[in-house]
């Protein structure tokens, strides 16, 4: 998966500029308050305060105000389909309010680079997403026991070097074999989604605890230090340091 976050900014309507509207970019548009409806050709539909919608690159909409709604608009691209719905709906609502609360915090503190701290959150909406929105999950894995033997063994050994090709390997898989079945039944590759955990793990560590970054380099299942920060840089556009800071931010605002 490799995306281009163009502009996130927060937009407030009473009434939208186009209703006809066609966009040029892909655009998530993630609801802090107010109400609207679209219509993307299957039927009208309507989103509230921790809603978003996927306004997709070339398609027409319909839509509505029904109440004075506040939004954060995400103009992106992207090399694959990072969000399959129109209307995206999040199970965990108290991590989409926190994110909403971070996104307040990076457009006022002036101490934060505003938008590597919004590209990294545009990340965290897309990986929790992909992790409550993973396909059948139960009725798949008991239709693909060497997915599911992955999945059991990557959860619990997190803090662990994982072997994946070991894993294709013990089924008697190809490791493309192997890949391939588990993006199938996941939505991700087994890279991905060895990352995305292993990611969400570390966020939680940073934001939760005062450990050390070097014992949650460790506990995430990095070798050291050094190779997780560059990893984790690489991953949100900024360090486990200042992701820490961004979230205390937060906390104290």
């Amino acid at each position: 998966m490799d995306f281009h976050l163009l502009v996130c900014l927060k937009v407030e309507r009473t009434k939208f500029q186009q209703e006809r509207y066609v966009g040029e970019d892909d655009i998530l548009a993630l609801v802090e308050s107010g109400s609207f409806e679209f219509d993307d050709g299957t039927g009208m539909k309507t989103v509230g305060p921790l809603d978003a919608v996927n306004f997709k690159k070339g398609r027409v909409y319909q839509r509505h105000i029904l109440e004075p709604a506040a939004f954060y608009l995400c103009r992106y691209r992207a090399d694959s389909s990072l969000f399959d719905q129109g209307k995206v709906v999040f199970r965990d609502k108290d991590r989409i309010r926190s994110t909403l609360e971070l996104l307040r915090v990076a457009d006022r503190d002036i101490y934060l680079d505003h938008f590597e701290c919004k590209r990294a959150l545009f990340l965290d909406l897309i990986t929790q997403y992909r992790l409550e929105n993973i396909r059948n999950l139960e009725d798949s894995l008991q239709q693909d026991p060497a997915v599911a033997d992955a999945v059991e063994y990557i959860n619990a050994q997190l803090h662990h070097k994982v072997d994946l090709s070991g894993l294709a390997q013990k089924h008697f898989l190809s490791y493309v074999q192997f890949a391939r079945r588990f993006k199938q039944t996941i939505g991700m590759t087994p890279q991905e989604y060895l990352t995305a955990i292993r990611m969400k793990k570390a966020k939680m560590m940073l934001a939760e605890t005062d450990l050390q970054v070097k014992k949650i380099a460790r506990d995430c299942g990095f070798g050291n230090e050094y190779y997780f920060s560059n990893y984790f840089k690489q991953y949100h556009q900024m360090s486990p340091k200042e992701y820490r800071v961004m979230i205390k931010s937060s906390s104290q605002a």
